[in-house]
């Protein structure tokens, strides 16, 4: 085991927690980190994962954890008004920097991970992948009394439709949620031009 190796990528992911997103926490003042959304995303998973067929549940849980981790180097990218052009390249770019750093056999299993995600080719990332398109609009309803990352942003109801629905297209339960989470929201005024409730 080499734990020396193992501790300073600890703590170079602690970082991680210092990521900040455009999504505000219900402590209105500060954003939400990477590492709060991708607890919650895990969270989520956890909570459906029987509902879920054919798919492994600790991979799901893995890939949530992860998705994100190369942020550290690469930044946050908003999908609707953030400079997306090369954000897959700046993330993969940022998973090879950061998880070179382990000891060869996590950094292929991390890496591994991370390509599956970034493949979209598997019903575990596909999952995990649906399932983090949901979260802003949690977090969103969460907040918006005080804050809306789609009013700020101007942000319309029809744009967040025409970015998440293609997440959605093959139907089932993800959908539900979506269909649930996205009538709420447009009820409860959380996109740019709709009344707040």
């Amino acid at each position: 085991m080499e734990y020396d190796q193992i501790i300073a990528f600890l703590k170079e992911v602690e970082t991680f927690k210092t990521c900040e997103r455009t999504c505000r926490t219900t402590r209105t003042e500060r954003p939400e980190s990477d590492a709060e959304h991708s607890w919650h995303l895990a969270l989520f998973l956890m909570l459906i994962e029987d509902e879920l067929e054919g798919v492994d549940r600790m991979k799901l849980l893995q890939l949530a954890l992860i998705h994100d981790l190369p942020e550290i180097y690469a930044g946050d990218t908003n999908p609707y008004r953030g400079n997306t052009d090369d954000k897959e390249e700046n993330e993969k770019k940022a998973a090879k920097k950061l998880f070179s750093q382990l000891p060869a056999a996590l950094e292929t299993k991390l890496s591994g991970l991370f390509a599956e995600y970034m493949a979209q080719e598997t019903a575990e990332a596909k999952v995990v992948k649906s399932a983090d398109k949901l979260m802003p609009l949690i977090q969103n309803l969460c907040t918006n009394k005080t804050h809306s990352s789609y009013r700020k942003l101007s942000v319309t109801h029809e744009e967040v439709e025409a970015y998440m629905g293609p997440y959605f297209q093959s139907g089932g339960m993800l959908k539900m949620f979506y269909d649930k989470l996205l009538t709420e929201a447009r009820e409860d005024g959380v996109f740019h031009g709709e009344k707040i409730k």
